[in-house]
């Protein structure tokens, strides 16, 4: 009786990765049990229905990687940031902007040229091309 061979297998995760030693067949079990993995022998990425029937040699290096996913659901928006030096733009989600907007004490938000609370940014309903300004609040009186 053979015995079956065995082979370091490097299995990613939201945790980071651990090494565990697998028989060809457990590998492809394993891959085909994690829809949308992928499965890279020596830095290819291959088929996880072709690991099973592959000629895997000794010390192949052999990684399973949950599939990524390109792309972001949340809509972004162009925000003008104005600061003492001046201002620049980024993009940022709705609820990015919410966040900058309640820690940055005292600062403005202008949304289409209008002034909105910055705790109400979170839940409004903003537009796609919505002209969006973040502001230090001004403070107005003579020094004398």
């Amino acid at each position: 009786m053979q015995k079956e061979q065995k082979f370091d297998v490097e299995i990613a995760d939201a945790s980071g990765h651990s090494i565990v030693q697998m028989s060809q067949n457990e590998i492809a079990d394993k891959a085909s049990q994690t829809q949308g993995s992928w499965v890279f022998v020596n830095d290819q990425l291959v088929s996880a229905a072709d690991v099973a029937n592959m000629d895997l040699e000794a010390g192949s290096r052999i990684r399973l990687m949950p599939g990524l996913v390109g792309g972001q659901d949340a809509p972004t928006f162009v925000v003008e940031i104005a600061d003492p030096t001046g201002h620049t733009e980024a993009v940022m989600t709705q609820a990015a902007l919410a966040d900058k907007a309640s820690q940055t004490q005292g600062s403005w938000v202008f949304v289409n040229d209008q002034l909105v609370s910055a705790a109400d940014v979170a839940n409004m309903d903003l537009e796609a091309g919505s002209r969006i300004r973040l502001m230090p609040g001004l403070v107005g009186g003579s020094v004398c």
